[in-house]
């Protein structure tokens, strides 16, 4: 059954392989380059049915790093269209995992070992930020506490996750996936570690 055909609300994927999401930290302001092109597209070559770009931001602040994707911008729609313009040529489904890091943010990639941004990285254009959570706790060493969010601070990330959605449509995804996991700020909520 691998390799059969599956239909899933009117989306068909020519096989049930599924590429999953796999952070590259190679965007530039957000956006997909080269880098994500060559990596997706050699997938849907390969023969995936379905094919994952990497956890995506909602919203600038709510990338954990200055390298992680977003798509919180319309000049991002036009990049993402290629590439998934791309895995349809090649017969797959194109697909994005939508996210937002909520406390998480703020810190170098995993090359320096998700350090926290800090005022060194300030002076080298790479300011720190604050992020978002249920409760400001002090779990992860970041420069400032994450922000308890209030209700128009849900309000406005809710609207930024309908806005990444449409974006998503605009550039050309068949599959929109939330990422409510790995701690991130979905997943903050439904925890009692990190919502109080």
């Amino acid at each position: 059954m691998l390799f059969t055909p599956i239909t899933i609300r009117g989306v068909t994927a020519r096989n049930r392989i599924v590429v999953s999401p796999m952070c590259q930290y190679a965007s530039d302001g957000g956006g997909p380059g080269d880098w994500q092109f060559m990596h997706l597209a050699r997938l849907a070559v390969g023969g995936a049915g379905i094919v994952f770009g990497e956890e995506t931001a909602v919203e600038e602040r709510g990338r954990k790093t200055y390298k992680c994707a977003g798509i919180y911008d319309d000049e991002h729609i036009a990049a993402y269209r290629r590439i998934t313009d791309f895995i349809r040529a090649q017969g797959a489904v194109p697909a994005i995992q939508l996210g937002h890091a909520g406390r998480k943010a703020s810190c170098h990639t995993a090359v320096q070992n998700w350090e926290p941004l800090s005022d060194a990285d300030a002076a080298n254009g790479m300011p720190p930020w604050q992020g978002l959570a249920p409760s400001a706790l002090d779990q992860l060493p970041r420069r400032f506490l994450p922000k308890a969010m209030d209700r128009d601070d849900i309000r406005i990330v809710l609207d930024s996750w309908r806005e990444a959605v449409r974006r998503s449509v605009d550039a050309g995804y068949d599959i929109c996936e939330i990422h409510g996991a790995h701690g991130y700020l979905i997943h903050q909520f439904l925890s009692p570690v990190s919502n109080q």
